[in-house]
């Protein structure tokens, strides 16, 4: 036992003169007389050069303390990669041995670190080459790597750790941009791996392109951190981020926002990550969920996110963007969303998805392939009024007055615009399949009835493949192509209207009643350019109309122009009216477009005891018109409804339009009044035929009598 003691007093004894030993060498031994032997063998074994203009400061036992002031350090020529003020750091000798990393509090200040990333893709955080020293290191690293056995870990017991005002720029000389992460403060209370560490984070961070302030926030962050190193499970309970955007290209000046979330939760060992009760708050907006990650190396990432009911343009105002004015007081003023997340590292989707904007609800899902950017969306709602969103209808009072030099009267052309109006960059940009069906949807007070839709978009290549809806008792569809995959623009458009009720139409639109049928029409048209000009000089294709149990309400057409026709060839007439309208059998009429140019040859009407024809061609590029339409008097279809001379039967009366779209309808349009010299020359003959009849009868009967005269002629003339 004595000899024990002996021993224990012997062991102490030399620890405390070693203690006293090292002591006196940190009082006797100035570091600072070995700057340069610390600058060479810096260089020989790291390969970095070390700026070393303050004092150094040392002490052993039994705190290893060490103190450096004005610190730069770099690689041989280039541009120097980091730079410090001033660095606090004391290890406790006797915790060390117990394998315990307790410290003073470690200080930083004035730390800055200038990353380039130069354009060739070399940088100057690593050297140009790698050294012999370097590799030596690897090889002896790797070595002992595989030969060490499982040691104990290390407990830590740090007092704080302090970062005052610490700086990083990343430039990159290739793109042309920087990112600078400035004023950062950190700041923990005592970190310890069995209790949880208070800490604060703050900074400023500014990003340029070609030395252009792009965007410029600061930030704060505090939390509450639990570490367990032994089996990598890292804990930040009541996470609390604030942010505020001071500048950004296109946004307001400032704009703040805050981001918590009751715990985050991370297991490396087990690849997990959980977010439990995220909150994202930037008024008005506010957002909750949750989101779990699993396998870091696959990521598998699901969750739960969804929002307050958002002022649409109260955030607008909030983001400096001009407030629209809509019909609806109430319109935008509710935006509301939820969905859950499902996706991995390469694609994300929300499944299933809810969006409410005021009282329209849409559901369904979304997906964004993150490679590829590519949006899917298949969504199914119920009633939507666009009208409701659209500025409010002018007034007498504010509608701007036409002057006088804007009047069709006073125009006598207009050049169609050879602005590029349609950019197709975006377009190539444009990745996207959607699917989308309402179950009603109103524009411009037309209710269009179970619309949907059917759009896909890839590298410029975009193709309406469905459209359809019922309107006005009828059915719309329609499919579109646009290829803007190389200049000029390629579109082409097909559309079917089937059995639309015109009176309802006119109704609708004009408030106007004065026609009424069941309207047809398909076209199929083509155009390429990026200008309505070019739009109207490439226009081809095909078209055709029909209109079947038509009405003309308010006019009797084959009356009043039977009573024309009787009074300019000076016949009796019967004006009594039957009623104050104009039935239809049939109308219709194809059209060819070549260039822009309008050809129709085959207009055609079936009206009560009148048929109508028409051809003619509308030159679009030249705003040019030359039509004719002709009346003809037939047998009566419907109605007794004017007493028609039999000879009148199968006489065209033909009106003429032609000139100028800026022509004066009076001026455009005109009679063709040769139809009147017709008539008259067909009443003349008439006479002259009668008088030629009654001579010759005369003649005939003084030398045959009158019964023999009646028989020859009865025998010529079939009577």
């Amino acid at each position: 036992m004595k000899a024990f003691k002996w021993i224990f007093g012997l062991l102490l004894g030399l620890v405390v003169l070693i203690g006293v030993a090292l002591t006196v060498l940190a009082m006797v031994i100035d570091p600072n007389d070995y700057k340069d032997d610390i600058r060479q063998a810096a260089l020989d074994n790291a390969g970095v050069e070390l700026e070393l203009d303050g004092d150094i400061g040392w002490s052993f036992f039994p705190w290893l303390a060490l103190e450096l002031n004005a610190v730069g350090v770099g690689y041989p020529e280039q541009p120097q990669v980091g730079r410090l003020q001033r660095v606090e750091v004391s290890l406790s000798i006797p915790a060390l041995l117990q394998q315990e990393l307790q410290m003073n509090r470690l200080v930083l200040d004035g730390l800055s670190l200038n990353l380039v990333q130069k354009a060739d893709g070399s940088n100057n955080w690593q050297p140009a080459a790698t050294s012999s020293v370097e590799a030596a290191s690897e090889s002896t690293s790797d070595t002992s790597t595989g030969s060490s056995t499982e040691s104990t870990p290390l407990t830590l017991n740090i007092e704080a750790i302090e970062v005052r005002n610490a700086a990083l720029s990343f430039t990159d000389e290739g793109s042309g941009t920087r990112s600078e992460l400035a004023e950062l403060n950190l700041t923990t209370g005592r970190i310890s791996t069995a209790e949880a560490i208070p800490l604060e984070l703050s900074f400023a961070l500014r990003q340029f392109a070609n030395d252009q302030l792009q965007l410029s926030t600061q930030a704060e962050l505090d939390t509450d951190v639990l570490l367990d190193l032994t089996r990598q499970h890292y804990q930040l309970s009541d996470l609390s981020t604030r942010i505020q955007l001071l500048q950004g290209a296109g946004l307001p000046a400032e704009l703040q926002a805050a981001l918590a979330a009751t715990k985050l939760d991370v297991r490396l060992n087990e690849q997990q990550l959980a977010i439990h009760d995220l909150k994202i708050e930037s008024d008005p907006v506010q957002i909750e969920g949750e989101l779990n990650v699993e396998n870091f190396s696959q990521p598998q990432i699901t969750g739960q996110i969804s929002s307050n009911s958002i002022n649409l343009k109260q955030l607008l105002e909030k983001l400096g963007q001009a407030v629209p004015e809509t019909a609806n007081d109430k319109a935008l003023t509710d935006l509301s969303f939820s969905a859950s997340i499902n996706g991995t590292a390469d694609a994300i989707s929300l499944k299933p998805l809810t969006l409410k904007l005021d009282d329209t609800q849409l559901d369904g899902e979304a997906s964004l392939a993150l490679a590829t950017q590519a949006i899917g969306l298949k969504l199914k709602g119920n009633d939507l009024n666009v009208d409701h969103y659209l500025p409010p209808k002018a007034t007498a009072e504010n509608t701007p007055k036409q002057s006088e030099e804007d009047t069709p009267a006073n125009k006598t052309s207009q050049e169609w615009p050879k602005d590029e109006i349609v950019p197709l960059e975006p377009l190539r940009a444009l990745n996207l399949n959607a699917v989308l069906d309402m179950d009603s949807l109103t524009v411009n007070g037309i209710e269009l009835g179970q619309p949907g839709l059917s759009l896909s978009a890839d590298a410029g290549l975009i193709q309406l493949t469905r459209f359809n809806a019922k309107v006005f008792s009828g059915q719309a569809k329609a499919s579109a192509r646009i290829d803007a995959r190389k200049a000029p623009l390629k579109v082409s458009v097909n559309k079917q209207l089937t059995n639309l009720e015109m009176g309802d139409a006119l109704q609708t639109l004009a408030n106007n009643d004065t026609l009424a049928g069941k309207f047809s029409a398909s076209t199929d048209l083509s155009m390429s350019g990026q200008s309505i000009h070019a739009w109207v000089n490439s226009l081809n294709g095909n078209a055709r109309i029909q209109m079947a149990e038509g009405v003309i309400n308010g006019i009797d057409a084959a009356q009043s122009l039977c009573q024309g026709i009787n009074n300019v060839s000076a016949l009796w007439v019967d004006a009594e009216q039957v009623d104050k309208s104009t039935p239809f059998a049939d109308m219709s009429a194809s059209f060819a477009i070549r260039n822009g140019v309008v050809s129709n040859q085959d207009l055609s009407a079936k009206l009560d005891a009148i048929s109508l024809a028409g051809k003619g061609s509308v030159n679009l590029p030249q705003q040019t018109l030359d039509y004719r339409v002709g009346a003809t008097v037939e047998n009566n279809l419907f109605n007794e409804s004017c007493s028609v001379n039999n000879r009148l039967e199968g006489l065209e009366v033909p009106v003429d339009c032609k000139g100028s779209f800026y022509d004066e309808p009076a001026k455009l349009c005109r009679l063709d009044t040769r139809f009147i010299t017709d008539i008259l020359k067909a009443e003349a003959k008439r006479k002259v035929e009668e008088k030629v009849n009654e001579e010759l009868e005369d003649k005939l009967k003084e030398k045959l009598g009158e019964e023999g005269a009646g028989k020859l002629l009865k025998g010529l003339f079939g009577q």
